[in-house]
């Protein structure tokens, strides 16, 4: 097998053995989800969300994705980075993104950027199928309203053989994170979660007792990719 580049190789194991019969414990491919909830985060709900009506009212066909139409769940087209009444909640976006690509040690030369963008609203019983997002880098979510009983969105473990061979717990004894097999998170106005774009996930269905607007799920997804920076760290 062709090794990897230089600057594309991980660390070997190069410390020395140990004589006492320790078990070593590592942990190797993990799975990251970074979470935010946005500062001002009420007050940048109120403002735009009389726009996503607004597109929804001219665009009532909407497209479809993961959403479901049977169910009344209504997707926007993805040019919502590009509609300057979204700016400042794009700003905000790509302000989270860089974090995660510092924290990350991603090269700097590069910076995030929203490739699309789109707005689903849910009413009741609306949800979304299990679905990854193709060609991009990370992907995200934020909540501009979410009503009690909303639905969670979920992200099972991306490794193909696990539930081949479950093991036996401890009864009664809650797992460890490493062992989940999903994950959720709670739908909270406000918040915006990023994860890796191949990450597989859906959303439950919205099961909220609220009726009318008040009733509706309505979230913002995106997708980041790495772009090149017109000015480059440190020069003049």
């Amino acid at each position: 097998m062709t090794e990897p580049p230089d600057h594309q190789k991980n660390s070997d194991h190069t410390e020395p053995a140990t004589d006492g019969g320790e078990l070593q414990r590592e942990a190797y491919f993990p799975t990251f989800i970074f979470y935010r909830d946005l500062a001002g985060g009420k007050l940048l709900n109120d403002e735009i969300k009389p726009y996503i009506y607004a597109w929804r009212d001219a665009d009532k066909a909407g497209i479809v994705r993961s959403n479901v139409q049977s169910v009344g769940a209504w997707h926007s087209a993805v040019d919502m980075n590009q509609r300057p009444e979204y700016r400042l909640l794009c700003e905000l976006i790509v302000e989270a993104a860089q974090a995660v690509f510092d924290d990350l040690a991603y090269d700097p030369n590069f910076e995030p950027a929203i490739d699309n963008m789109w707005v689903n609203v849910s009413p009741r019983y609306g949800y979304n199928r299990n679905h990854v997002h193709p060609n991009a880098l990370w992907s995200g979510v934020y909540y501009v309203q979410a009503p009690p009983g909303a639905g969670r969105i979920f992200f099972s473990d991306p490794r193909p053989q696990v539930p081949l061979v479950s093991p036996r717990f401890i009864p009664d004894q809650p797992r460890r994170s490493e062992s989940w097999t999903e994950v959720f998170y709670e739908a909270i106005g406000g918040r915006l979660i990023m994860f890796p774009s191949w990450l597989v996930h859906e959303v439950e269905p919205n099961i909220t007792e609220l009726e009318g607007p008040d009733a509706d799920r309505i979230s913002v997804s995106f997708n980041l990719v790495q772009r090149r920076r017109a000015t480059q760290p440190g020069s003049n």
